[in-house]
């Protein structure tokens, strides 16, 4: 069952909503959901960083940041981070598209900024409920685009996916080897046709 729950998707999706539900139940069983961290709007009692956010206008201002950086950030990370770990830090990966130091230059930014805005981050997050819900609302409107965007050249076929993930590192790197070659020789072939 356990194999299952990690293998299958759809079923740790599902386990997941189950477990949310449960967790938001006993959460308002012992009142966590009635507290200060819950109310919607200006109040007295909600800081970011140490300054009250007691006004419309303050509330506005911090309720628009989070909306934007959170749909930079996501952007950001689905544009950048698979790059990081597919293309720079992945063995296989023998090609780059950019001089190292422009390479080291990207990874160094995208760790920087990642640093500044995780402490933004955080006290927003202790902030109030309606910052977070705000922040999950840009979540999902650009996770939904960024997985659209991954997903655009890919087709359904869950038994070439099982193959896929059957093969050994060998076993996929003569395939690759083997793709690679046929496409070289069908562009020798056109070359040479065309001549």
């Amino acid at each position: 069952m356990i194999d299952a729950l990690f293998d299958d998707k759809r079923i740790i999706s599902g386990f997941l909503l189950c477990w949310l539900a449960i967790v938001l139940i006993i959460f308002k069983d012992i009142g966590l959901l009635d507290t200060n961290f819950m109310t919607l709007g200006p109040s007295e009692n909600t800081l970011f960083m140490g300054m009250k956010i007691n006004t419309w206008y303050k509330w506005g201002m911090v309720a628009a940041y989070t909306f934007i950086n959170t749909s930079v950030n996501d952007f950001m990370s689905d544009a950048i981070s698979p790059w990081i770990l597919n293309t720079i830090t992945d063995h296989k990966t023998k090609f780059i598209p950019y001089p190292k130091l422009v390479c080291l230059f990207v990874t160094q930014v995208w760790s920087l900024y990642c640093n500044i805005m995780g402490v933004f981050s955080i006290f927003l997050a202790m902030s109030q409920i309606d910052f977070v819900l705000i922040r999950m609302t840009a979540d999902l409107m650009v996770n939904a685009y960024t997985t659209t965007k991954f997903m655009r050249n890919k087709s359904f076929c869950p038994i070439k996916y099982q193959r896929y993930m059957d093969y050994t590192d060998t076993e996929m790197t003569n395939l690759q080897t083997e793709d690679t070659d046929k496409t070289t020789r069908g562009i020798e072939g056109t070359a040479t046709g065309n001549a």
